[in-house]
């Protein structure tokens, strides 16, 4: 393996092991869900989506230009991992800051 996937591996595992652990101290309401939690989730996954939609578009005029295949496959791969990282922290400053309801 190489060591992004090794790191990848690793830091998953101790994801794991520290919400095992803080579940453990601390049991009571540990994976409760309420209102706001579920509105930061909803807008986060909207800012993220929203770069998937654009990368299909993008996606879409590359192939009507007839671009190599190799450059709309990595559009769409950038906007997905794109759409990851900025629900991501869409979802991070929600919860820092506070967000606007609409």
């Amino acid at each position: 393996m190489a060591f992004e996937e090794k790191r990848a591996w690793v830091m998953a595992l101790v994801a794991i092991v520290v919400q095992v652990a803080l579940s453990t101290v601390s049991p009571e309401g540990a994976n409760e869900k309420d209102q706001r939690d579920r509105e930061i989730n909803r807008i986060g996954e909207h800012v993220g989506h929203s770069f998937v939609v654009v990368g299909g578009v993008a996606a879409l005029g590359m192939a009507l230009a007839q671009w190599d295949h190799f450059w709309i496959a990595n559009v769409i791969y950038l906007c997905f991992v794109l759409s990851a990282v900025v629900g991501s922290i869409a979802k991070i400053v929600a919860y820092g800051r506070g967000f606007q309801s609409w």
